[in-house]
């Protein structure tokens, strides 16, 4: 950084969407500062046509004001850009809808300069708000804020932590890698501010709340606006709890989770879709009506809020619900091209237009996709899982996989790729001797990059052998020897394995798990629940015709239709076997019969 750029002291960060007059407004405030450090204002515009940019850029400030444009993205990608090039020492996140006391920045930098490496300010209601219930109960609870974070000594919690008004130093920020963009993916609302403090706490990070410091929020919400923002609220809180399975019961316990008309009606009802609808719709309707009347008594108000409980629980029930439920399917693909009718294995091969149309079918049904780390806290008994779990598994490492990761990519998915470590770089030579086509595998800059892009790569031996029909020695090449060629080669040390051909029994997991592995898959069909054993899980291969009713009742049911087809081979040939072998036996009985007449 250049001498010029360190001397700034804050970069006041502003993320704006459709809101051209209040965010004009909130850039003029913060440029009238009773400061005497230097400080730079960065807005950015996410994905608005309302002229917000022009609005802004023709402002006349007396401090430097940069403007970014972004497509609609949500406010924590938003803030993010903002930091990429903010030059100060200090980062001041204020929304758009709040005006800056003109000693905003020196208060802040008081609390900082005393040690504070987080700041938090007072968000007292803007006097120009329209006058409803809604501005009436936001002027209350920032009042109420105020008094509880004031107390001394109080530690705030991840909740109190609010980006509204909230100043981090360069470094800290930084190190937590800046806000989590899943919990505003798509301009959605909520829980992206909460999820940072909880991770500021987690780092040990002094969070100081300085009264002094005040920004006044112009609130002006619309009743139908807020149970929309609640809905996104309720699916914000089930991502939160499913990344912080320790905070899940604090989160949903602030929002009602106990109380007995949720209990019994709003949660419940919810596995009832139209009955859900039905119920929420009176609510919000009637409500509605009302505060469109202008009566605002106490019936209307707890309507109201009833209206916005249900929404906040259709919320979580879309998301997957409250993390409890305890099934996990994973699902087993090969390759991700159409392969040749005359290898025999074309069904291992799904084109990227075929996966699409999978993935839309399960997301359709109402399947939620598991990331690593969430599916081992599953496995150790730490976590539920969403309703109708998922998890995405890709065997051999074929270098057609990075094919599908623009789909991946668009549905927010990733998943464990198994490399053959012997094989990097190379091809499929343990199917050649059954015909199949010669594949490429993926070498290992192509690993490189789709470990960085979210993947995690797990281990399917060093040569792909039968794993039951190798020694001790060889066990521990293909486990412990695989893993190390790739950490040799930049990856992590793998946590997961899958068996070649799904071949296992009690030695080769023992191999396994020795090698330090954290769980292991075989192609078995089934539905994995937690306790089961962890060096042998089920999964479902997913083959190229699967789709339709087909698809949908082998997810559903754990591969019961693959296993129904096999049993009624069993029956029908099994019969057959049976008479061949009694007429062989009895023509050899025969036989024997005649030698000793």
């Amino acid at each position: 950084m250049a001498a010029h750029e360190a001397a700034i002291r804050f970069s006041v960060i502003i993320p704006t969407f459709m809101r051209r007059d209040i965010v004009t407004k909130a850039a003029h405030a913060i440029s009238h500062q009773d400061f005497n450090g230097s400080f730079e204002i960065i807005v950015v515009v996410d994905g608005s046509d309302d002229g917000s940019t022009q609005a802004l850029r023709e402002l006349q400030l007396s401090v430097p004001c940069t403007v970014l444009e972004q497509p609609n993205r949500g406010a924590a990608a938003a803030r993010n850009r903002g930091f990429s090039i903010a030059k100060g020492e200090i980062l001041l996140f204020l929304d758009d809808d709040m005006e800056a006391h003109p000693r905003l920045l020196e208060e802040h930098d008081i609390s900082h300069r005393a040690g504070a490496d987080v700041v938090m300010g007072h968000l007292p209601l803007h006097p120009n708000s329209p006058d409803n219930f809604l501005s009436k109960a936001t002027k209350n609870w920032a009042e109420e804020r105020q008094n509880k974070l004031s107390t001394p000594g109080i530690r705030p919690e991840p909740s109190e932590i609010l980006t509204g008004q909230l100043s981090v130093s360069r470094k800290v920020f930084y190190s937590l890698g800046g806000f989590d963009t899943a919990f505003t993916h798509g301009g959605t609302f909520g829980n992206e501010d909460i999820e940072f403090g909880h991770r500021l706490r987690l780092q040990g990070s002094k969070v100081v709340f300085n009264p002094k410091a005040i920004s006044w929020q112009y609130y002006d919400v619309e009743p139908r606006e807020y149970i929309r923002k609640m809905a996104q609220a309720g699916q914000a809180d089930t991502l939160f709890a499913r990344k912080h399975p320790d905070q899940a019961r604090k989160i949903f316990s602030l929002d009602g989770a106990q109380r007995p008309l949720v209990r019994y009606c709003w949660r419940p009802v919810q596995r009832l879709p139209l009955l859900a609808s039905l119920l929420s719709s009176i609510t919000r309707r009637v409500g509605l009506s009302l505060i469109d009347r202008g009566i605002e008594n106490a019936f209307t108000i707890r309507l109201f809020r009833e209206a916005v409980t249900a929404a906040y629980w259709k919320g979580v029930y879309n998301a997957g619900g409250v993390p409890l439920y305890r099934a996990v399917r994973v699902l087993a693909y090969h390759a991700m091209s159409e392969l040749p009718a005359e290898s025999g294995l074309e069904a291992y091969g799904v084109p990227p237009s075929q996966f699409r149309r999978q993935l839309r079918q399960l997301l359709s049904a109402g399947y939620h996709f598991l990331e690593i780390d969430e599916f081992l806290r599953f496995l150790d008994g730490r976590a539920g899982v969403p309703r109708r779990a998922l998890l995405l598994t890709f065997d051999d490492a074929y270098a057609d996989l990075p094919r599908i990761s623009p789909i991946l990519r668009d549905y927010k998915i990733t998943g464990v790729i198994f490399v053959v470590s012997g094989r990097i770089g190379g091809t499929n030579e343990w199917d050649h001797a059954l015909g199949a086509p010669r594949l490429s595998l993926m070498d290992a800059k192509t690993l490189r990059k789709m470990a960085q892009n979210g993947f995690e790569i797990g281990l399917h031996s060093r040569t792909h052998p039968l794993m039951t029909r190798i020694t001790d020695s060889k066990l521990a090449e293909e486990t412990e020897g695989a893993a190390q060629e790739l950490e040799r080669i930049g990856l992590a040390r793998p946590r997961l394995f899958a068996y070649p051909y799904g071949d296992h029994n009690k030695r080769v997991q023992k191999a396994v798990k020795k090698a330090g592995l954290a769980a292991a898959f075989t192609v078995e069909s089934g539905i994995i629940r937690s306790g089961e054993s962890r060096y042998a899980l089920r999964r479902l291969e997913i083959f190229r015709d699967d789709s339709g009713w087909r698809l949908s009742a082998k997810v559903l049911t754990g591969g019961l239709p693959s296993k129904a087809a096999k049993a009624a081979q069993w029956i029908i040939h099994k019969p057959k076997r049976i008479a061949k072998t009694l007429r062989s036996r009895l023509k050899d009985l025969r036989k024997n019969q005649s030698k000793n007449a």
